[in-house]
């Protein structure tokens, strides 16, 4: 079982992060809205961003100028260095990020300001689609200086790395292949992804050693993204427990 845990591990192991986010519906219009609430308080960083922001939007509105603002913006303010295992208040607080933690952040801005976007989960990854009236943008976060990507070739290339190669990891992440790995390319809605959050968590504290703590986070995230490889997570991680009070 050792050993089943081990690989259970490394499967997971590139999506890590958690945010402690208010729970919110991602059903109702301007989902993102009670999250930037709370994070304008929390941070002077994200308030300072989001009036550069609202300032932008007044001069471009619903344009692709807007689009890119958003993200290197973001990134001049809040996404500094890359880093597995973190937080959204990491981003906030000291400019630690990843695919996750730092795609959440721009899903909801982009949420705030109305514009139409997908967040897609791939077997390792999580980047955002975003649609304007006559062409597709990519957001791929881990990469601040080339992860706006709006160029038709570039674009290809991007997304071939996730249809062809599934087990392809973008910049700043490991490239990590096991039988186990299920070939994952779909789009996932706010809801579903603070669930990966709390997936992610529960890899975290398992990593750490600490398997109860981890089964409490995988059956959270269940409740907001219940899917065939969180499921199978949280069963072994019960296994596991129980084979501990024996």
């Amino acid at each position: 079982m050792r050993g089943f845990g081990i690989l259970l591990l490394l499967l997971f192991i590139p999506v890590l992060c958690f945010p402690a986010l208010p729970e919110n519906p991602s059903g109702t219009p301007n989902a993102g809205k009670v999250w930037l609430e709370s994070w304008k308080a929390e941070s002077e960083r994200f308030s300072d961003l989001y009036e550069l922001l609202e300032k932008d939007f007044r001069k471009f509105g619903n344009s692709e100028k807007m689009v890119k603002n958003i993200f290197y913006r973001a990134h001049q303010k809040l996404f500094h260095r890359y880093q597995q295992f973190t937080l959204e208040r990491d981003a906030l607080d000291q400019g630690l990020y990843d695919c996750v933690s730092g795609s959440l952040i721009l899903a909801a801005l982009l949420d705030h300001f109305g514009f139409a976007y997908e967040v897609k989960e791939t077997s390792y990854h999580v980047f955002l689609q975003v649609r304007l009236e006559d062409r597709l943008v990519l957001l791929e976060v881990t990469d601040p200086r080339e992860g706006f990507i709006a160029d038709p070739d570039q674009k290809e290339r991007y997304l071939r790395d996730f249809t062809l190669n599934p087990d392809n990891i973008r910049t700043g992440e490991k490239k990590l292949t096991s039988f186990m790995a299920p070939d994952i390319f779909r789009t996932i809605d706010l809801e579903n992804l603070l669930g990966l959050q709390y997936f992610n968590q529960a890899i975290r504290y398992f990593n750490e050693g600490n398997p109860l703590a981890a089964y409490q986070f995988s059956i959270t995230a269940l409740k907001y993204h219940d899917t065939e490889r969180i499921r199978d997570f949280s069963h072994f991680l019960k296994q596991e427990l129980m084979l501990a009070t024996n």
